[in-house]
């Protein structure tokens, strides 16, 4: 074991770099292996610490037999819960456990090469899978590469080499209005009518819906706030989170009458649930029988199957997201005001991602265009 000083061509300190001895089962020879580099002495002792236990008991990876399943498995342990925030930890795990480790997941780490990440790209983008998913996973792939660097696992990232996949957005499917009211026609008889119309209304986020509580409702004033979100964790349990997904996702939203009267009615309803229930634990508008939060992935198949029934365009819950943004902008809303009702950071963010145009909307710009152009035509003499 060993904690060298670092330094740079110049001779000034940089940090701290950690090795570990480890013995050859067959031949007893002794071979010494990068843990890691730290910018602090008490990082360095603390991987030095946590390198030995692995040690002990059998888990630390050796360079020239572990797989690139392995080093990903390694950084879902060791990077992942560090790095990646609670509620998207489950996507990351998801690319690294669908797309990854299928295709690249044997592979000796040290003999990866910028080729096998290439024809991983090329198999999705022949399958069709999005631009964005391929980005995504050469980005895991790196992430996972880069500790393998600084663990003295690979000598460089390969990843990183590879020619990244051409970003391309496809057309966002939303619905009309006269399909957005068929939608709310079918839901009216569903349990969660007034999530519905919220969803519609507020175009909030799926998990800003199932994290309110009545004391965000202000029945008198006809005004919302938005603050909490419900997540899912890697087991599935949803989860509250206080604060939204950005700083701008707390904020304060005025509702129809119509939805209003509707609140005031659901939350009769919900009252004498409350009472007949054996136990009840919270004060969300929108719970289980036990009043804890619902599951997103509940409300997905609840979603889904009014959607069925209604006919209409098989679009997600965030493609109600979308609908209700982009019929705001086409309504003459001011981008600004747009993105302050939904939650955006920034308002660059609301025009370049949702303003999809529609029929409906080109027409209206084309009747704008008409009315300003002159139409007197130039007559030759």
């Amino acid at each position: 074991m060993a904690i060298l000083r670092r330094k740079n061509r110049q001779g000034k300190p940089i940090g701290y770099q950690v090795l570990i001895d480890q013995r050859d089962p067959l031949s007893g020879k002794r071979n010494r292996q990068v843990v890691g580099s730290y910018r602090t002495k008490k990082q360095a002792e603390t991987a030095e610490a946590n390198a030995v236990t692995q040690r002990e008991q059998g888990t630390l990876l050796k360079p020239d037999t572990t797989t690139i399943g392995e080093l990903l498995d390694e950084w879902l342990r060791v990077e992942m819960p560090r790095t990646v925030r609670p509620e998207n930890q489950q996507p990351y795990a998801s690319i690294i456990e669908n797309h990854l480790k299928p295709t690249l997941g044997d592979i000796p780490a040290r003999k990866l090469t910028v080729q096998h990440v290439e024809k991983l790209l090329a198999g999705m983008q022949e399958r069709g899978l999005s631009s964005s998913l391929m980005t995504k996973t050469r980005m895991r792939l790196s992430s996972a590469l880069r500790m393998g660097v600084r663990w003295g696992i690979v000598g460089t990232n390969v990843a990183d080499a590879a020619k990244p996949p051409t970003i391309t957005y496809k057309k966002s499917t939303i619905w009309t209005p006269e399909q957005v009211s068929t939608f709310l026609d079918v839901a009216a008889d569903d349990d969660l009518w007034p999530l519905w119309m919220l969803m519609v209304e507020t175009g909030a986020r799926t998990s800003e819906l199932l994290g309110l509580s009545w004391q965000d409702l202000n029945l008198d004033t006809g005004t919302l706030r938005i603050g909490r979100q419900v997540i899912r964790l890697l087991k599935g349990t949803p989860v509250v989170k206080d604060g939204g997904k950005t700083a701008s996702a707390s904020r304060s939203i005025r509702l129809t009458p119509g939805t209003v009267s509707e609140l005031r009615t659901y939350r009769k309803a919900w009252l004498a649930r409350k009472l007949a229930a054996p136990s009840w634990d919270g004060d969300f508008l929108f719970c289980t029988r036990q009043g804890k939060p619902l599951s997103a992935n509940n409300l997905r198949k609840g979603y889904d199957r009014i959607v069925t029934a209604a006919g209409v365009p098989a679009i997600t819950p965030h493609g109600i997201r979308k609908t209700a943004i982009t019929v705001l902008l086409a309504s003459g809303a001011s981008p600004k005001s747009v993105s302050a009702r939904i939650g955006h950071a920034d308002s660059r963010v609301t025009l370049d991602v949702y303003s999809s145009i529609t029929s409906d909307m080109d027409d209206h710009l084309f009747d704008i265009i008409t009315a300003i152009m002159p139409t007197r035509s130039k007559v030759s003499s």
